[in-house]
């Protein structure tokens, strides 16, 4: 899943988005001077479109998001530029002949990112979880601390729009960020945070043996522990120990501070799942799957987390 406070992406099958590789091609030819041998549809999104571009032994990623989340995806591709610099391999944004990130098309944000190498990880064994905790906690002190936007306090918030699609959704909504003054938010690190941490945005090389972080679309300014409940909320809270003491090694979080943060951000994580498949059920929303019955797993798994946790679902 992606971030769930991105905008929705609104584009139907009718409308005439960068489906086709003709017109990818074309695309990246007109800004990037870019030639490719071959275009190959990606999977895995669910609020964009992606393709692997190949020109000779090169390859690149080229996403589209839809307009409403083009200022959340520029925020994130500035991100993987400043990773990159430290050394992190991010898939940063390969700049047009004009200097840009991104370019309009076909009611598309597009841009083109730089490949990175090796194998998304999965969580399954200590020291890939190790490796994981290592590699966020390092991100996070390359992105550095500061407050949440603007001048206003540290807060976090879930859109209310799609709250009546189930009788459970709202009360139990209601609940979950009641529960967030528990941590007290404003003694909490906040910083850039990647968002949508699955184990897979993690890239091994082998050759190497540098670790990177991928797909920075749903990066935001958000407490730091976040991440690590993104984490947990993928792979379960019985098995992340060893990534959680790597984290905390790596320095960019105490124990003291991960522990208080963890669960109220935990129930957070799924409170954002819940909302956003609601909002997609609620608008009928297929981008990047085939079946509506998807929409309605992701909405009865946060469920059963929030009835297993006591709440009234």
């Amino acid at each position: 899943m992606v971030d769930p406070y991105a905008s929705p992406d609104h584009t139907t099958d009718a409308e005439p988005a960068p489906h086709n590789r003709e017109s990818v091609a074309q695309l990246l030819a007109e800004h990037w001077a870019l030639h490719a041998d071959e275009i190959t549809p990606l999977e895995g999104g669910m609020n964009s479109l992606t393709w692997e571009a190949c020109s000779g032994s090169d390859h690149w990623v080229v996403k589209a998001v839809p307009p409403e989340s083009k200022d959340a995806f520029v925020f994130g591709l500035d991100l993987a530029k400043r990773l990159e610099r430290t050394g992190i391999p991010a898939g940063a944004p390969v700049t047009t002949a004009s200097g840009l990130s991104v370019v309009p098309f076909a009611r598309k944000v597009v841009a083109l990112l730089r490949w990175v190498e090796g194998r998304g990880l999965t969580g399954e064994s200590h020291t890939e979880l190790e490796m994981i905790g290592t590699t966020l906690a390092r991100a996070h002190r390359a992105l550095g601390v500061q407050n949440s936007r603007g001048s206003a306090p540290a807060r976090l918030y879930l859109p209310s729009e799609h709250l009546d699609v189930r009788p459970w959704l709202r009360p139990v909504i209601t609940k979950v960020m009641d529960r967030l003054h528990e941590p007290d938010l404003q003694t909490l690190t906040w910083g850039p945070v990647h968002g949508d941490p699955a184990p897979d945005v993690f890239r091994l090389d082998p050759v190497s043996g540098v670790c990177g972080m991928i797909d920075w679309s749903g990066a935001g300014v958000w407490p730091r522990a976040y991440d690590l409940a993104a984490l947990v909320m993928y792979q379960g809270a019985d098995s992340m120990r060893p990534l959680i003491d790597a984290y905390v090694a790596g320095g960019a979080l105490t124990h003291d501070e991960v522990e208080r943060a963890l669960h109220p951000l935990l129930d957070y994580r799924w409170a954002g799942q819940a909302v956003y498949f609601a909002g997609r059920i609620a608008r009928g929303d297929l981008t990047g799957i085939d079946d509506p019955a998807l929409n309605e797993a992701g909405l009865e798994a946060a469920r059963r987390w929030f009835a297993d946790r006591g709440d009234s679902c």
